[in-house]
């Protein structure tokens, strides 16, 4: 009869084999889902992958919660805008919060703060460091452009890793590579709408600090891609690593960048947080509205386990499209038609990277059942002449 200690024993095996298994292959758990850095990459192809992890039932839960959190992160982020506070006060409570519950999940499993080797520790500095600016920079762009402005800007990720995939891991660019790239570009310009090339009043209306926001936009998009590309380095690196130490990191990377923040502006630009501010019922309602992006970021996590990468990826482009609709109905900045046209051509351009992955991973999973058939006939035929 098996001792205690080696039933003990087994089940922490058993969960701790289980929440590798749920590793996502993009860090989803770094941000939320408009600006997360997920991004469609390559996922190892694998014998029945396809057919036991995304059946008609799971990728219809898997799109629930895609668009779902979209939808609460679009409107928590917008909410917060319209109230007047800046997103970068309103995260504290729910990053003080959120990193006590990492923390202690992470001290209940035991598991090491720190892993790996010295290559291994630096590429989790890397991850969450680049993790924490992708979001710090995001927030404080949305301080000067509309949120759908940055939304489309961000989302731009999608494209740049893969572009950057190519010279790092000196991969062949493929067709759809080529067609988005410049449809991406298209795009931006069509967003950002540069006085040199437009005389609309978009360009010309506080152009000092529009031209700041879209600049940060477009520096979060690329951060966020060093941050998947880094994820992506440290899953190949890490066979061991555990989702809730790196998410751990994560938000103590962000708590330390929003404290930062908070001295700068409380002594060197004397406006940080006072008591009645924080007292005050704007600043209250935005903190307990951004207690919701913990709850985006549960549903995520879930839509990733259920969802081809492919398909989240281009079900996520909805807070492109969710934002504007808040933004066009709600306010009275209106988006004229160039900025409508540049985030049609960015979703365009996530569409035509995830339909090609989609379709090159069939054709290598039918290859692959190609081989085995052909494994198959020929075990067949070699018991056949032992008989």
């Amino acid at each position: 009869m098996p001792s205690l200690k080696v039933i003990v024993s087994d089940e922490k095996e058993n969960e701790d084999d289980l929440e590798r298994v749920c590793t996502p292959d993009e860090p989803l758990i770094f941000l939320p889902s408009a600006i997360s850095t997920v991004s469609i990459t390559d996922r190892p192809v694998e014998k029945g992958h396809v057919s036991e992890k995304f059946n008609r039932c799971t990728q219809f839960s898997g799109a629930f919660y895609t668009l779902l959190g979209s939808f609460l992160f679009t409107c928590t982020a917008f909410s917060i805008k319209q109230l007047g506070v800046d997103l970068l006060d309103a995260l504290l409570l729910r990053f003080v919060i959120q990193t006590l519950i990492t923390f202690s999940y992470v001290r209940y499993k035991q598991y090491p703060i720190f892993f790996g080797n010295r290559t291994q520790i630096f590429l989790q500095f890397l991850c969450c460091a680049t993790g924490a600016a992708g979001l710090y920079l995001c927030f404080i762009a949305i301080r000067y452009v509309e949120l759908s402005d940055v939304t489309t800007l961000s989302y731009t990720r999608v494209v740049w890793t893969v572009v950057f995939s190519i010279f790092i891991y000196r991969e062949r660019p493929s067709w759809s590579t080529l067609v988005a790239l410049p449809i991406t570009l298209l795009g931006v310009v069509f967003v950002a709408q540069p006085s040199f090339l437009f005389s609309s009043t978009v360009s010309s209306m506080n152009g000092k600090l529009r031209i700041l926001g879209l600049s940060l936009s477009m520096l979060s998009s690329f951060t966020a891609t060093t941050n998947v590309l880094t994820f992506k380095k440290l899953v190949c690196t890490s066979k061991d690593i555990k989702p809730s130490v790196i998410n751990f990191q994560y938000c103590v990377a962000v708590l330390i960048s929003l404290l930062i923040n908070q001295f700068y502006k409380t002594f060197i630009l004397h406006t940080g947080l006072t008591l009645n501010f924080i007292l005050s019922w704007r600043y209250i309602l935005a903190s307990l509205v951004c207690l919701i992006m913990i709850l985006v970021n549960i549903i995520t996590q879930k839509a990733m386990k259920r969802e081809h990468p492919a398909i989240f990826s281009l079900l996520g482009s909805a807070d492109i499209i969710f934002s504007l609709i808040l933004q066009n109905i709600f306010t009275s900045k209106h988006s004229n038609l160039f900025a409508l046209l540049g985030s049609t051509l960015v979703i365009f351009s996530v569409v035509i990277i995830g339909m090609a992955k989609i379709l090159n991973e069939n054709s290598a999973h039918k290859k692959i059942k190609l081989v085995n058939n052909d494994l198959t006939m020929k075990d067949f035929e070699e018991k056949i002449g032992k008989c």
